[in-house]
């Protein structure tokens, strides 16, 4: 569709075919979803990371397994998940993922989950525990998240002065890195509930659900070919607005896409206010453009 050079804008899916979890050896990134949290356009912002014989989903929203079918997938098929924070939209999926994959596709190995120890049992106790953890009780206990995933652990490190997890996937190191996202009050991560970006190879950045923070991209933009960052079309709340991204240097703003955009992202007259220095046409206002769900993004 699009050539860059460093990386190509692919159909895939021609024909009715299934989304390959396999690649001749490039790395390969594909948003099942664009959206934002309550979309009705477009699906969720879960996307997958394939390279040789490797892949992760990144979330499973309340739409994931739908929009694993766009893309002839299932929760059975996907065999690894990194979830990044507990909204509805990145991890509502995952009860299904849990259960499918114990009682009803009779996988003989376990779906692997890439979750750091400080967000495990928030992950657990808050979120999907509630829903499956007394499917069965195992020696007079009732289960626990290792009873659905082989747990993946990711290893400490620092860059940026940044504490950040790394885990190296096959050949696809995962970097992954805290961002203030929720509650909107928090002024600093260690006040913020967890959420994560991730940085794929230290060539592909992917913001992750966060306010506007502008060193945040400013600084990972020093080591990444292409960025993806979350866009809202309104100021305030808990994401980084179009109005707030256009801060940006031109530099940061050339080599990001925006992703997790609201339903009217293509109706800019609902949200450009005349006293705005911008178009709301993100390539025309000097960014890669909107991310595109259902394509593939192979970099070379």
């Amino acid at each position: 569709l699009k050539n860059y050079h460093m990386y190509n804008v692919n159909e895939i899916c021609k024909d009715g075919q299934s989304l390959p979890l396999s690649t001749e050896g490039n790395l390969r990134v594909v948003f099942l979803g664009v959206g934002s949290a309550f979309t009705k356009r477009n699906r969720q912002s879960n996307f997958l990371i394939i390279q040789g014989d490797h892949h992760v989903l990144v979330d499973c929203g309340t739409l994931g397994p739908l929009a694993l079918d766009d893309l002839g997938l299932s929760v059975s098929k996907v065999q690894c998940y990194l979830p990044t924070h507990s909204h509805a939209d990145h991890i509502g999926g995952f009860e299904e993922v849990a259960l499918v994959n114990r009682y009803i596709s009779n996988a003989s190995n376990k779906p692997k989950m890439i979750v750091p120890k400080e967000y495990q049992g928030l992950l657990w106790d808050k979120s999907l525990a509630g829903g499956i953890e007394f499917c069965e009780v195992a020696q007079g206990q009732p289960l626990q998240l290792t009873d659905f995933f082989d747990i993946l652990r990711p290893k400490e490190m620092e860059l940026f002065g940044r504490k950040l997890w790394s885990y190296q996937h096959g050949p696809m190191e995962l970097i992954l890195m805290r961002t203030l996202h929720i509650p909107d009050s928090a002024i600093s991560i260690d006040e913020a509930q967890w959420c994560s970006g991730i940085l794929v190879n230290r060539r592909v950045w992917v913001s992750g659900d966060t306010m506007f923070d502008k060193d945040y991209p400013t600084q990972f933009s020093k080591i990444s070919e292409v960025m993806f960052h979350d866009c809202q079309m309104f100021q305030g709340g808990v994401h980084a607005s179009y109005r707030q991204l256009m801060t940006l240097s031109d530099e940061v703003r050339s080599k990001t896409y925006l992703y997790h955009y609201n339903d009217n992202w293509d109706n800019p007259k609902t949200w450009v206010e005349d006293s705005d220095n911008f178009t709301g046409d993100p390539v025309k206002d000097g960014f890669l453009g909107w991310a595109d769900q259902q394509v593939a993004y192979d970099f070379v």
